[in-house]
């Protein structure tokens, strides 16, 4: 179990480092300002995360579900209805690589968690999670779950296969706990 700290729930209180780094006072938190730039499997996610060296913390890693859920702002998604800032599901103060999704629409990417999911009982931990910071679309580029969904594909290339399978390469975000 992991314990939140701060006094109000659900309210970031981000603070700019100026060196690559956002705090977040709410949470105890710290994020990297930018992301990966790229798209990477898993493994690589978790080897990218190990050998990170932002404002010379070397103790970053990937968030895990949870935490990554936790600075989704819908406030500035994609679709947001009364938005003036379309664009990531984050707080602007961050950076976010932009992409084209499968419909060839502008869009911001998806970003891999450090936690591992189960497709069936008694099978390994073939899965992880990872959460859309644009619109979260299949294959055919139809939007059916918005920004901020969180879900869950093979962790491998040519993995098995379970409910999705679209998504091996995904960016990531790293975080690491204030000391």
């Amino acid at each position: 179990m992991r314990a939140v700290r701060g006094t109000v729930y659900g309210i970031n209180n981000f603070t700019d480092n100026k060196d690559g780094t956002i705090s977040d006072n709410a949470t105890g938190l710290m994020w990297t300002k930018g992301d990966s730039g790229k798209g990477l499997n898993w493994k690589d996610a978790l080897v990218y995360a190990k050998n990170a060296n932002i404002a010379d913390y070397t103790d970053w890693r990937l968030p895990n579900v949870k935490e990554l859920q936790g600075i989704v702002d819908y406030s500035f998604a994609p679709n947001a209805k009364d938005s003036k800032n379309k664009g990531p599901a984050i707080d602007p103060i961050f950076n976010c690589t932009p992409i084209s999704n499968e419909a060839g629409t502008d869009d911001f990417g998806y970003y891999w968690t450090s936690t591992s999911a189960h497709f069936r009982s008694g099978e390994p931990y073939f899965y992880a999670w990872y959460v859309a910071f644009g619109r979260a679309v299949n294959n055919e580029g139809k939007d059916f779950h918005g920004a901020g969904a969180v879900r869950f594909d093979t962790k491998y290339e040519g993995g098995n296969l379970g409910e999705g399978g679209e998504r091996t390469y995904n960016y990531v975000r790293l975080v690491r706990d204030i000391n």
